[in-house]
């Protein structure tokens, strides 16, 4: 029987998006009152203008991110959906390469290396998160920091390395 469970969790915007979108406005005020400022830039000042609010329109819809999990027999996959309109696979693997997964706690990382730390989840201080360890053909050593639903996590539950499995789900 096939298992394909998917999961939809919209990123909280939090400091530094609203910092991006507020210097992307700001850095449209300084454009505008430059180009109005110097004279052979005045017919040209209404395709400015344009431009400058395409502009902070872009940077602003950019930072609307979604990310999805998805688990289809044994495959796990995570993408990044962008204003709702373009995605990008962010990374996938066979749950059996898995080589640690559990609850995630920041300050249990803090002297740990890894070649690249995925933070896909609501928000980025990992509250309510789950960890998983994996090596990446393309990028090495992985840690997956995610937020999954009960269906996702009992869909990871059977394609997990038997202690891999026993230790993340202890006490469930």
């Amino acid at each position: 029987m096939d298992v394909f469970v998917e999961q939809l969790i919209r990123k909280k915007k939090g400091r530094k998006d609203y910092a991006i979108v507020a210097g992307a406005g700001i850095l449209g005020i300084v454009i505008l009152a430059i180009s109005t400022l110097v004279a052979f830039l005045g017919p040209f000042l209404l395709i400015i203008v344009a431009g400058v609010f395409v502009g902070i329109y872009y940077v602003s819809a950019s930072r609307n991110l979604e990310y999805e999990y998805s688990t289809t027999n044994g495959d796990f996959t995570v993408d990044q959906i962008t204003n709702r309109r373009s995605r990008k696979r962010i990374c996938s693997f066979d749950l059996k390469t898995v080589e640690e997964m559990g609850q995630y706690n920041a300050s249990a990382f803090q002297n740990r290396s890894f070649a690249r730390q995925l933070m896909v989840g609501e928000d980025d201080e990992g509250t309510d998160a789950w960890y998983l360890i994996v090596h990446l053909k393309d990028s090495g050593n992985t840690l997956l920091v995610f937020n999954p639903n009960e269906r996702v996590l009992a869909a990871i539950k059977p394609f997990l390395p038997r202690q891999v499995s026993v230790n993340a789900f202890r006490g469930r």
